[in-house]
């Protein structure tokens, strides 16, 4: 399958010119090694991490790991080898803060975070990676939607309404259903409608199993799935944490914590008023 071009990747050219260390950050499967895969890697190998197996010794011999590999060098699912961030700090420095030295990806916001910045503060970028957007999904060239209401400088209405016009159209009915049954996972995209279901049922095993059970200890997972399937059912309605612990039996301090667990592997995004 041919790699989409991303929304994210200028910006995380600039970056990568300018900080010695750039993470990106974002949920499973959401397209994050592709990504740098896509920006650098013709420069710069990969190592994957394992939470089972430490790849190379990196946990438990991080600078002779870090001395053995060089730089640029990409570091995935860096939660699973927190050991090599403080002689990731070390290395850095040695090179006098030179930019693009390692790019780190990881899915679990709290402890890659707390790592971060404990260890890389001021010589790190952040970036959030999302699924893809309608936009990426259809590889739709020129300005976004906000990129037009924001930009420009001052226009008529007629100027305005000409280049809105000029936007790729959204899609209506039975098309935008469509859309949002799917998502904007990458893996999805070969995948036919009736292979939907089967992929998000696989996601959210791996996921309760493999990301959810290190950030906190959930109890019964299959009550914390059904909370997970009880907040995709209110998208874009107001969150009462009282209520969704009576709907599905668990404390109102329960499901304030399964929230924040939710937030922090990217599984949602809170607005606030």
């Amino acid at each position: 399958m041919r790699s989409l071009r991303r929304d994210i990747e200028p910006r995380l050219q600039r970056l990568a010119a300018n900080f010695p260390v750039v993470a990106v950050l974002g949920a499973r499967q959401v397209g994050k090694s592709t990504l740098l895969d896509r920006a650098f890697g013709q420069i710069a190998p990969a190592v994957v991490f394992d939470p089972v197996v430490d790849v190379a010794n990196a946990r438990q011999d991080p600078e002779l790991f870090l001395r053995m590999r060089g730089t640029p060098l990409i570091l995935d699912e860096i939660q699973y080898a927190p050991e090599l961030l403080p002689a990731l700090k070390r290395a850095v420095d040695q090179r006098r803060g030179e930019p693009g030295q390692y790019f780190l990806t990881g899915s679990q916001q709290l402890p890659v975070l707390r790592g971060v910045q404990e260890s890389l503060a001021g010589r790190v970028a952040l970036l959030d990676l999302l699924p893809m957007s309608r936009r990426e999904l259809h590889q739709a060239a020129g300005p976004s939607l906000l990129q037009v209401l924001l930009g420009g400088g001052l226009r008529t209405a007629r100027q305005l309404h000409s280049e809105l016009a000029a936007l790729p159209r959204v899609a209506t009915g039975a098309g935008l259903l469509q859309q949002l049954y799917r998502g904007g996972f990458p893996g999805l995209l070969p995948l036919g409608d009736d292979d939907v279901a089967e992929w998000m049922g696989s996601y959210l095993r791996t996921y309760v199993e493999r990301d959810i059970r290190p950030l906190r200890d959930v109890g019964q997972p299959h009550e914390f799935t059904r909370f997970l399937r009880l907040m995709a059912a209110l998208t874009g309605q107001e969150l009462n944490a009282s209520q969704l612990g009576r709907d599905i039996g668990i404390a109102p301090k329960t499901a304030l914590a399964w929230l924040e667990v939710l937030e922090r592997s990217f599984q949602i995004l809170p607005l606030p008023a």
